[in-house]
């Protein structure tokens, strides 16, 4: 009888899991979206520095995002914020940020499309740097923004 049941109860759990033959096409549909970040290539402290986000789809300039912010942090950690970008035409966000001393920053592009996301990270330099950041800003082996935290 228990055995009869566990059947039973095996075909109602697998009759849940019915295969749509059209399910290949949700993902052979999908295309992603394309973010890049851009600076110019040299920045000095106490400048103000144009920031771009050039935001594509299927080779499509969006031009309708949901939400572009960038989130521009300083190796340090002096300096944090947020900038909402503004749309400029072809694909392109800008936003203006302030740069208030030398090292190595940080700039991540916070992408909303629809339900879609995208945060590219972008490493560049204002003005001189330590040979630690210069490491960091060359090989890019560790980024210094975390949200680890340890507990004593």
């Amino acid at each position: 009888m228990r055995f009869i049941l566990m059947v039973a109860f095996i075909i109602v759990i697998l009759s849940g899991c019915a295969i749509n033959s059209n399910n290949h096409e949700s993902y052979t549909d999908f295309k992603p979206l394309e973010v890049s970040v851009h600076l110019s290539e040299s920045i000095n402290e106490g400048g103000d520095q144009t920031i771009f986000a050039f935001v594509s789809q299927d080779n499509q300039d969006i031009s309708d995002a949901d939400l572009i912010r960038f989130e521009i942090w300083s190796n340090n950690h002096n300096q944090h914020e947020w900038i909402t970008a503004t749309y400029e035409g072809d694909g392109v966000y800008s936003a203006n940020v302030h740069f208030t001393e030398e090292g190595l920053y940080f700039a991540k592009a916070l992408t909303q499309v629809g339900d879609l996301f995208a945060m590219p990270t972008k490493r560049f330099a204002v003005g001189k740097l330590t040979p630690e950041e210069a490491d960091i800003l060359i090989k890019g082996n560790k980024q210094t923004y975390s949200t680890d935290h340890s507990h004593h």
